[in-house]
């Protein structure tokens, strides 16, 4: 019998039988699987595959061979073997910028992607802070619509970074992040204005600039996803193109 099986979202997984088989098998094996379902999410799908089953295969026959003991061994070997995962992904990913069109950048966006992804969620989330720990303290007094727009940006935020990790989602994350952008530089702004008397003092300094710095930067960044999500549906449009021909 196979030691592993094709999940219905293309995923690779072991083997009930593998898993009743060894109990320890579970949360780690199932962490270790799911980060290599991570790295390889926006990979062609037979390289995908490959490396899945590749892993997947691994795992039982280190559970074979050592059955609960091998918990360790394997979590320790999946936290080494990060920068090892890291460079066959960029390693495939520079296969596919060879023969990528001209203007396209299929290495550096990826990552440009998630780096902003990041940096957005981080920036809603010190903001929110910033606004709960003011309401608490009873120091806020912004307007009531600048707090929720900031909430709901954040909360945007983190739908777009978590549909990012979904290859198939990947366009329509860029338009959530987009929105999310909007919302968390431009009234994410007004409401640090609201919560820190140094960056309001600072702000009134030079409010014709600050203005201009923010709109700048709030136009770059919704055009920064949207670009991404335009780049992301290209290969489909693509794809479709050539079948059409």
């Amino acid at each position: 019998m196979s030691a592993v099986t094709l999940g219905p979202d293309g995923g690779v997984e072991l083997e009930a039988s593998a898993r009743i088989r060894h109990r320890a098998a579970g949360r780690v094996d199932t962490a270790v699987l799911a980060w290599c379902h991570w790295y390889t999410a926006d990979l062609p799908d037979d390289v995908a595959a490959e490396r899945r089953a590749e892993l997947a295969s691994d795992l039982f026959e280190e559970r074979e061979h050592s059955g609960a003991r091998a918990t360790g061994s394997i979590l320790g070997r999946a936290v080494r073997g990060i920068p090892a995962d890291l460079a066959w992904r960029g390693a495939r990913l520079r296969r596919a910028a060879i023969g990528a069109p001209r203007g396209t950048f299929p290495l550096a966006m990826p990552a440009l992607a998630h780096l902003a992804a990041i940096a957005l969620v981080a920036w809603g989330g010190f903001i929110v802070w910033r606004i709960a720990r003011s309401v608490l303290i009873g120091d806020w007094h912004g307007a009531a619509d600048v707090a929720e727009l900031s909430v709901v940006g954040l909360l945007l935020a983190l739908v777009g970074s978590w549909l990012l990790m979904v290859a198939r989602r990947r366009a329509f994350a860029g338009l959530v992040l987009a929105v999310a952008a909007y919302l968390l530089l431009r009234f994410g702004t007004y409401a640090l204005m609201e919560t820190s008397v140094s960056f309001t003092a600072f702000f009134s300094t030079s409010t014709a600039q600050m203005v201009l710095l923010n709109r700048v930067a709030t136009g770059a960044a919704v055009l920064f996803f949207l670009s991404m999500a335009a780049w992301w549906t290209s290969p489909k449009a693509a794809a479709e193109s050539d079948e059409a021909s």
